[in-house]
């Protein structure tokens, strides 16, 4: 029961990861604050979840009166012990495809709104003198994917500013670090183009994909106090996904 009584406020609560952060954080004690654009499926994660230990807050990201509001919400009593900057879209677009509405709209789900909820709660956690913060992030801020490059350029603004937030903050107590997950089934938010889940499941250096309980262990243990030295970094928990090589290279090294 590491997060017994502590306040922790997680968006994108509904998907996939986020269920398993919610899920786990309530396991182990924690009062949730979990937004998501989706007002059903949050509504729905809450009752699959230990009764009252749950406050939904539905919002759009996209939208700064919604993000003021949630801010609000999570700083109306002091500040939250934990930020969880989980919500992200990962939209599968060509790179000469992408619109300038998509790009927008990427950034302002997966970089812009994880800068705002920052300031303002952290801000709030800084005035208490604590506080952790985890930015879910992704192996593709260095892993080039043809088909997700504005997905990839949001996670690398977001793990700069993970760095740029644990030096404004460190000073007051409040740690700031990333997470990568790995890729689980489900976990993309839209069609995935065929073959792209076989594809990962075959390159696993591991043998299998991950799942949101292995993503939440991560995150849990960066929010923790055997964390307690640890700013500014990032955590893979993808098994081994960030790591760039060329097929057949493990395989020939060892013969």
């Amino acid at each position: 029961m590491r997060f017994a009584g502590q306040q922790v406020v997680i968006t994108g609560a509904a998907g996939v990861y986020g269920r398993g952060l919610a899920e786990a954080f309530a396991q182990e004690g924690a009062h949730l604050l979990l937004s998501d654009g989706d007002a059903a499926a949050l509504a729905a994660l809450a009752n699959a979840l230990p009764p009252g230990r749950a406050v939904l807050h539905p919002a759009d990201l996209t939208d700064d009166g919604a993000i003021d509001g949630l801010i609000a919400a999570a700083t109306g009593k002091g500040a939250p012990q934990v930020l969880v900057n989980n919500a992200g879209i990962y939209p599968f677009i060509p790179l000469m495809d992408v619109t300038g509405a998509e790009w927008d709209k990427i950034i302002s789900v997966n970089t812009r709104a994880p800068f705002r909820l920052m300031q303002g709660i952290g801000r709030a956690m800084a005035a208490m003198g604590r506080g952790s913060i985890v930015n879910v992030t992704s192996a593709a801020a260095e892993v080039h994917r043809g088909n997700g490059v504005p997905y990839g350029a949001s996670k690398c603004a977001l793990e700069y500013l993970t760095r740029a937030f644990a030096l404004e903050l460190g000073p007051s107590g409040v740690r700031v670090n990333s997470a990568r997950p790995g890729f689980a089934e489900g976990s993309a938010g839209n069609p995935m183009p065929t073959g792209y889940a076989e594809a990962i499941r075959a390159r696993s250096l591991l043998g299998a994909l991950g799942t949101p309980a292995d993503f939440a262990a991560g995150v849990m243990f960066l929010c923790s106090e055997e964390a307690r030295f640890m700013t500014g970094s990032i955590l893979d928990c993808g098994g081994g996904g960030h790591i760039n090589r060329r097929t057949g290279a493990a395989t020939a090294a060892r013969g």
